[in-house]
């Protein structure tokens, strides 16, 4: 295909699919999904009412604002216990409430994603399966130095626990748990002590692959930096323009296998259509992240992601359908370990240069006070 027309086909395929996107959905298409939700939302606007005679009583009790209030004997006695009590029933109040109110214009943003799913032959659903813990973008959790690349674990194994929910998921494949294509949106919903990816919240896209390649991330340079979680040492160096929109990285010694699969068609694609987003491949999978939540990037964002899908997932897939690594027991099927993932940013040093900081912030008024008095 020449330069022209790749240009040419893409344009007009991307006008397709923003087209494709429901011009409008009504307030009473709405009633019709979900006859209760305006109840609902009134009910979350008399909590919403009662929020704030909350929060304005603990204004009263704990900052005499907006006048002072003198409250009875006991009453004043118990001062303490009511500002409590009002604080965490003002931030109960509040939540529900904006939650409950905000339940008409979820349930339009579901309707307008159904309604562009059945117009692009996807399959929609409003509250998604739980993503895999796989890769950086979903947290994956590597073993220790001794263990670095990690073997995937037999299919009879039971997976980890997803740290992930999903939402307004837009799916294809013979089953929702193993769809070849979906995209929607994720956040993170494990405790403190879960493993973290780069964000705790993101649009994201993930398709299959024709077979398992070397761990690939390629990191958007706007859109934030993944460099605090990577080596510099696995960075690939790539000419052209590619390096001013993306910083790539690949495991030590397979460089020459990532410049296989990042053939300039694939690298155009890129910076033509994906430039906003970060990209990882891991095993058999293309994953993709991007920071555009609101609703009002619903539209573009789920149309550029299809075709990004489209073009990426021919351009890939037909470089992985040929690859193969040599280092491997199987070339054609399999990926060496070393290849399997990328090494992660040893977080020891960060922590120990964050312990040595905070105590030359602390000892420094002594050592100073002790140089002076010498």
């Amino acid at each position: 295909m020449g330069g022209r027309q790749r240009q040419e086909l893409p344009g007009g395929r991307l006008t397709q699919l923003l087209e494709a996107w429901p011009a409008r959905v009504t307030w009473a298409q709405v009633r019709e999904e979900d006859p209760t939700v305006f109840r609902q939302a009134a009910l979350g606007g008399l909590l919403v009412c009662g929020a704030i005679l909350v929060t304005l009583l603990w204004c009263l009790l704990t900052f005499d604002w907006p006048t002072l209030l003198e409250l009875p004997g006991l009453l004043e006695w118990m001062r303490p216990l009511l500002m409590v009590v009002s604080l965490f029933g003002a931030i109960l109040l509040w939540l529900f409430g904006v939650i409950l109110l905000s339940l008409p214009s979820d349930t339009k943003r579901a309707l307008a994603f159904k309604g562009y799913a059945e117009r692009v032959g996807l399959t929609f659903s409003r509250f998604g399966f739980a993503s895999p813990v796989l890769g950086v973008f979903f947290a994956e959790k590597l073993p220790g130095l001794r263990d670095p690349a990690r073997v995937r674990p037999p299919m009879s194994a039971e997976p980890p626990a997803s740290l992930f929910r999903t939402t307004y998921v837009l799916w294809a494949g013979r089953d929702g748990l193993h769809p070849r294509l979906q995209f929607g949106i994720a956040a993170h919903q494990g405790d403190k002590s879960s493993p973290k990816g780069p964000r705790h919240a993101f649009r994201y896209l993930s398709m299959r692959l024709p077979r398992a390649l070397p761990h690939l991330i390629i990191d958007a340079r706007g859109n934030g930096s993944l460099r605090s979680l990577l080596p510099g040492s696995q960075r690939l160096q790539l000419e052209g323009d590619f390096d001013r929109h993306f910083t790539a990285y690949v495991p030590a010694g397979y460089e020459r296998d990532a410049l296989e699969l990042l053939t300039p068609d694939v690298m155009a694609c890129l910076i033509d259509h994906g430039r906003s987003w970060d990209i990882e491949v891991i095993d058999d999978t293309l994953q993709l992240a991007s920071t555009k939540l609101r609703k009002r990037s619903d539209r573009g964002e789920s149309a550029a992601m299809l075709l990004f899908a489209e073009l990426v997932g021919a351009e890939l897939g037909h470089q992985a359908a040929t690859y193969s690594d040599p280092r491997a027991k199987t070339p054609r099927v399999q990926v060496a370990a070393q290849g399997r993932r990328l090494r992660r940013r040893s977080t020891v040093w960060t922590t120990a240069a964050f312990i040595v900081g905070i105590g030359v912030m602390l000892g420094y008024p002594f050592v100073l006070g002790w140089l002076l008095d010498r």
